[in-house]
């Protein structure tokens, strides 16, 4: 056996070490690219990784870059190249097939004694440059000659556009007649996109593929082609999200327009006169008016206002997420219905100016001015009126047994403080009213 065969024999036995991978791609599903070539035995090449001899079957992952580019070598044959658009469905094979060209080889015309060794220098892809010692040699493939006894040691340099440029040093000197056997396998350079993201409103914050955040306006940059998840998040507003698709070299612009949240509660805000009315919504007791009534489901609810001796007030109000319903009612004294005498009670009606103040009968809360209270034990009583903003109006009461005793309140605005009220005039007012009470009496 000569010795270029042995040389030839190494050289695939070294190939046939490397490992078989599947082409790039992270998670998802796998597929299959069944390659095979007439004549088979050809070494392959997939995406610039050597991936065994035909007939071979190769996993490739459903979410790897759309495009393969396939080379198969065989010495004696042209070398076979495909590009390949698309991927593989989950569990899919795809055959591919080659039918390889045989190149007649011209042996050197040296023959052994002649002082000339030689290197073959082939690569795939083909066409590639070839610098043998920084000297460019031309086009793979191509056959440097070398003398035996020059000085030992080279370096080949395989170039080519869109590929990492290949370096191999060789030690020594091919001897007289000799062909080393050298084929470059060229990986392609991958190729960055970036995507820029802009939102309405801005400062939200982008996220690329779950990974990578920044806040808007802003820009990714080295991004592999291919497909990508793009999500855009800020508060009060809802999540946008899309897919989008990244080219190599180019950038990719996405401008995201964010809907704001619509709360789901809103709040009615109750006011009336007089104040103090009791309100409800839905019959639930908020409290006396002015009264706000928060936390309520968006939609229609059922108010009522009710205050002793007014007509309750009921109607429907509408409520909108987000925002407080202003309710403004003035009510309705209720019709006056002649009390049903109690031996030994009487009647107090309490009025005052203004109305709406506080009446409390013997320290005891009894309603709003204007305000008529049956069954009133006879005899002495102290009656409190109270209203914000205005002074106390105190008075001792005598209720007669089957008689109705009037009480009229004028109430005097509040002293600011630090300016004091003079005793005369406190007890001219009450003197004042001491002797209205009496007179109404008789």
């Amino acid at each position: 056996m000569s010795r270029y065969i042995v040389a030839a024999m190494l050289m695939v036995a070294a190939l046939m070490i490397l490992p078989v991978t599947a082409a790039d791609g992270i998670g998802g599903d796998q597929g299959y690219f069944a390659i095979t070539s007439t004549p088979s035995g050809a070494a392959i090449s997939f995406d610039g990784s050597y991936a065994g001899t035909t007939p071979a079957t190769i996993p490739v992952y459903t979410t790897a870059q759309p495009q393969h580019t396939i080379s198969l070598s065989l010495e004696g044959y042209q070398t076979w190249v495909k590009t390949y658009i698309g991927n593989p469905l989950a569990g899919e094979t795809i055959p591919i097939h080659a039918d390889l060209v045989f190149i007649p080889v011209t042996q050197p015309t040296h023959m052994p004694g002649s002082g000339t060794g030689y290197y073959a220098i082939a690569s795939t892809p083909t066409g590639a440059n070839v610098y043998f010692d920084n000297v460019y040699k031309g086009l793979t493939p191509v056959t440097v000659p070398v003398s035996p006894t020059g000085t030992p040691g080279h370096t080949i340099r395989v170039t080519l556009s869109g590929y990492q440029d290949w370096i191999s040093a060789y030690q020594g000197n091919p001897g007289d007649g000799q062909i080393i056997q050298v084929m470059a396998y060229l990986t392609p350079i991958t190729q960055y996109g970036s995507v820029s993201v802009d939102s309405i409103p801005s400062q939200a914050t982008a996220t690329l593929d779950d990974s990578s955040s920044q806040i808007t306006p802003c820009t990714f940059s080295n991004i592999p082609p291919g497909s990508h998840t793009l999500m855009v998040t800020k508060s009060g507003y809802q999540t946008w999200s899309t897919v989008i698709s990244v080219i190599p070299g180019k950038n990719t612009h996405v401008s995201a327009t964010l809907q704001a949240l619509t709360p789901d509660t809103g709040s009615i805000y109750a006011t009336t006169i007089p104040q103090g009315a009791s309100v409800y919504v839905d019959g639930v007791y908020y409290g006396p008016s002015p009264q706000i009534a928060s936390g309520l489901s968006v939609g229609t609810h059922q108010v009522r206002l009710s205050l002793s001796g007014f007509q309750d007030w009921v109607g429907q109000v509408e409520v909108m997420g987000g925002k407080t319903t202003t309710l403004s009612r003035t009510l309705s004294v209720s019709p006056t219905v002649p009390p049903t005498p109690v031996p030994g009670t009487g009647i107090l009606a309490v009025t005052s100016s203004p109305a709406g103040a506080q009446v409390y009968l013997d320290n005891v809360y009894i309603g709003i001015t204007p305000i008529t209270l049956s069954s009133v034990a006879g005899g002495t009583h102290q009656l409190l009126i109270r209203e914000q903003g205005y002074a106390d109006w105190q008075a001792t009461v005598q209720v007669a047994d089957g008689q109705t005793t009037p009480v009229d309140a004028t109430l005097v605005p509040a002293t600011p403080a630090g300016i004091p009220q003079s005793p005369f005039i406190a007890a001219l007012a009450l003197g004042i009213l001491a002797l209205a009470v009496a007179g109404k009496k008789r």
